[in-house]
């Protein structure tokens, strides 16, 4: 049986000892190494044959020294696969980590039994994800659609949508909003073809006759408007 070789980053002397007491249980485990901060983990990457590094994200200066290390390790060992195990599970730690730091894999403390399944998981190159963050990382990635959407509707063509909704005609639109009617016309073309961008797959939107009707109601449906 192959040995794994594991170095551990965290900043914790006493839960450095219990991970590495747990990790001996295993026959195919071999901790190589401990290092507490950012320089020394970035000094022992170059100097040791690394098969999974376990990275504690807040080290001793910021939340964020553990990224940093990652984002640095990267670009010497692309292919070293980082596991980060933290007490730490905020949203933008864990977006940060998996976006930047391109982690294998985010824990948190609390599930350290699972490890070894991951550093398995991990050491054979599978893609693999633990509960404990895989909802927040969801979410993020949710949020981040969601923002992205809103950022390309305009203000006057979420207003539009709103009088649409309220059922106002594009002539009444335009009265009530002081543009042309060619305007409000106009608007609707460029939303229409935002909409089109992002759901290609709604076979409705095809159509090259704007279906004002359903673009408000998708916009109801996805809460861009109430």
């Amino acid at each position: 049986m192959s040995c794994i070789k594991i170095f551990l980053c965290d900043d914790d002397p006493l839960f450095c000892e219990l991970l590495v007491r747990f990790l001996d249980k295993e026959p195919e485990f071999q901790v190589i190494g401990q290092a507490a901060d950012k320089e020394s983990l970035l000094r022992a990457v170059t100097s040791h044959s690394i098969d999974i590094l376990l990275l504690d994200n807040h080290l001793t200066h910021s939340p964020y020294d553990g990224i940093e290390a990652a984002i640095e390790i990267r670009a010497s060992f692309p292919a070293m696969p980082i596991i980060v195990l933290s007490s730490l599970d905020d949203a933008a730690l864990v977006a940060h980590a998996v976006a930047y730091g391109r982690v294998t894999n985010y824990i948190t403390k609390e599930h350290y039994r699972d490890l070894p399944q991951a550093i398995r998981t991990a050491h054979a190159k599978q893609p693999s994800f633990h509960h404990s963050t895989t909802g927040v990382l969801i979410n993020q990635f949710i949020q981040a659609y969601d923002m992205e959407l809103r950022r390309q509707i305009t203000p006057i063509q979420l207003e539009i949508l709103k009088l649409l909704d309220q059922g106002y005609n594009r002539r009444q639109i335009a009265d009530k909003l002081y543009y042309a009617e060619q305007t409000i016309n106009n608007e609707l073309c460029k939303l229409s073809a935002v909409i089109k961008g992002r759901f290609p797959y709604l076979q409705w939107l095809r159509l090259k006759k704007h279906n004002t009707k359903r673009i408000v109601q998708l916009a109801k449906q996805l809460q861009i408007i109430p």
